[in-house]
Formats: C-alpha cells, structure tokens, sequence
C-alpha cells in the first residue's frame, strides 16, 4: 500500500441516492453521519447544498454572497494571509495591533474597521512566557479579549511530524472557539522538523489544508537572510519569503514589510499581491515606543492637537531621534493635504512656538506639486 493511501477499519458505506436520513452504517461512519445532519442547512431541508455549475449560475452565487472584507483592500473574510519581512521589521507588532481592530473596531492602516470579531493567535515562535511580556507592553491594562492558544497545545502542535498534523491541533482548537480570525506565527512552524520549505508540494498542502480547515488566516513569514554584498538594503517583493514560489503564489494577499534602516522605528507596508482589486501605494509605518503602537503616514500625526516644542521632545522618547530628526517630521507633517487640496494641519502662534492642529483626514500618498507649481 502507498505510503499516502487511506486505511480503513472498516469498509466505506455503499453510495446511494437516498437522503442521508434513510442510510445506515456502521461505525464509525454513524458518528460522522449524525454531526452532518446536525448541521442547519440539512435541518432547514431536505436536499443537500447545490453549488453552481454554470459561469451564470456562480456569477448569481457571487452576487448573493459578495466579498466581505474584515479590513477593506487587505483582510478578506475566508481568504489566507501572508505577512513577510525580515528580523525586527514589527512584524508580531503588526499582528497585535491587527487583532485589537478586530475585535474591537477602530481605525487600521487609515481604514475604518467594525470589529466585533472572535480572534485568535496562535504563537509558536515564542514560548508562552516571552510572549506574555510582548502582550503586557503592548497591552499593559485592558486587553480585549482575544484567544490565545494554549501552551499544552502549542507543544502539541509542534511535536505532530506532518505540515497535515500540526495544522489539524490549530483547526480544531478555533473550531472549538468559534473563531472568526486566526493569526499563526510563523508559517516555518507548520513545517515540521526535516521538512524541506523549498519542496512546492508541501506548501501547496499546508495552503490547500489551511483554506479547508481554518478560518480567515494571517500567517507571519520570514524573509531570505541577506548576504555580505547587499548588507544594509532590504529587496523589496515577494521572491524575498523563505521557500518554495507557493509561499507567494498560493495565498490571496501578500503583504511585506520593509526596515532599511534597523536605527530607525519606522518599516514601509506594502500590498505585493492582492486577488481582487488594485493594490495600493506603500504606506510608511512608525513605531511608537511609549504607545507601543505602529501609526501611518508621520510619526507626529497621531499627537495633534501639540505645541511644536512638545512634538521635538516627544521625538526623542517616543522614537529616539534628535530636534534635527524631529524638524524633518514637523516639515512633511505640514506638506500633508485633504482630499480638497487644503493642507490637513493648521498652525498659529501660541507665545514663542507653535500650536500644530489637525483639520481633517489627510490624504495618502500626499499629491506631488505640478510642475511649475511652487
């Protein structure tokens, strides 16, 4: 028998066309009938589900079941995710900050997002007590609630000698609580030990079994590890994930994240691979290390309203640059403009500086000057 074929312990029931109620099997078939037929599409009729078998038919399919995005252009119900990038780009920074605005709305990369979801993270990067010092800073008081899986079942997962068997722990600990979102740390986990990363077949089989058997997925992958020559420059696209050209070709979006300069707490975010629609412009990110938070577009806009002198010193401890630095933030904060045209920040005199205000929304990217224009 192959190495791959199924044994049975007992022989699979006969097929029929009788509805399923009418059949009868042994076990340990009955037990597998029984939770089918307890589900609500079986209850509600008598027919098995239909799924269309015309382009007509899937095309009116689509139109009653339209796409639903949990974050609009990047985080689509049912779709898997791949977030890529190298060591210390704030990857798991990232993620956190992903799973807050699902669960409890809010504001995501300058998207508006309702929340109310049930997530879950499944860390097998880290061991449960570094990752819990990660959750306090970021969460110091007030987490929300979102699902962790548990460290008996992590070890569990990573002792299973099949990409099959460690996704099946994680399947049916989100099964078990009804998650809507799963985030896995790091997709390189899901291979076992001697596992080739390069082998196309196995990550077709870790994608294929991920879409069949979890919910909406988020997974974290590592980047190629730069040599000598290129020290110091991050390449930009997908081809930089660690293995076989699945890993880019098989999810449904494809996201990088980019720190050319490890000195400095900023990364760019970008969308290399989206199935529907057109991806968006790069947008740059800022870690801020009080809030422990990543903000879009300049590191300053999320301060506003702020005297000019308080936004030099919150530059120093929030990101650990000097009043030079800061200046250079303070200049392209002023470039910013709303979808108008009108600048999107306000300034006026406020004794020997500045108040700095914000007006509205800014705009991103930031529309160049015309030629000619001053």
């Amino acid at each position: 028998m192959a190495d791959n074929a199924i044994s049975y312990a007992v022989e699979p029931p006969v097929l029929t066309t009788e509805h399923p109620s009418n059949i009868e099997v042994e076990e340990p078939y009955a037990e597998i009938l029984e939770c089918a037929l307890s589900a609500p599409e079986l209850k509600a009729s008598s027919e098995l589900p239909v799924w269309p078998s015309t382009v007509a038919e899937l095309i009116k399919w689509g139109k009653e079941h339209p796409i639903s995005w949990y974050v609009p252009d990047t985080i689509v119900e049912g779709g898997v995710h791949v977030l890529h990038g190298s060591e210390a780009s704030f990857k798991t920074m990232f993620t956190l900050q992903l799973h807050e605005a699902l669960a409890l709305g809010g504001e995501f990369l300058l998207r508006k997002v309702d929340g109310g979801l049930k997530t879950g993270i499944a860390q097998l990067e880290m061991s449960p007590k570094l990752f819990s010092n990660r959750l306090a800073n970021f969460w110091p008081e007030d987490a929300p609630h979102i699902e962790v899986l548990p460290g008996n079942l992590r070890l569990q997962v990573l002792k299973q000698k099949t990409p099959e068997g460690r996704i099946s722990v994680i399947a049916e600990w989100a099964r078990s609580k009804e998650l809507q979102f799963v985030s896995v740390d790091s997709l390189a986990k899901l291979f076992p030990p001697g596992c080739d990363v390069n082998r196309q077949d196995l990550a077709s089989e870790i994608f294929s079994q991920a879409q069949n058997n979890l919910p909406t997925l988020f997974l974290l992958a590592h980047d190629r590890k730069l040599g000598h020559e290129a020290k110091g420059v991050q390449p930009i696209g997908n081809a930089e994930i660690v293995g076989s050209g699945r890993m880019a070709q098989d999810p449904d979006m494809v996201f990088q994240m980019v720190r050319q300069d490890k000195r400095l707490c900023n990364v760019d975010f970008s969308w290399g691979k989206v199935r529907e629609g057109a991806a968006p412009e790069p947008l740059p990110l800022y870690f801020d290390m009080v809030d422990f938070r990543l903000y879009p577009i300049n590191p300053l806009l999320h301060l506003l309203p702020r005297l000019q002198t308080e936004l030099i010193a919150e530059t120093k401890s929030r990101y650990g640059r000097q009043e030079r630095t800061a200046k250079e933030y303070l200049a392209e904060l002023k470039d910013l403009q709303l979808a108008d045209g009108s600048p999107a920040v306000h300034e006026e005199p406020a004794g020997h500086t500045k108040m700095i205000t914000l007006v509205g929304n800014p705009i991103w990217p930031t529309p160049k000057p015309e030629a000619g224009e001053g």
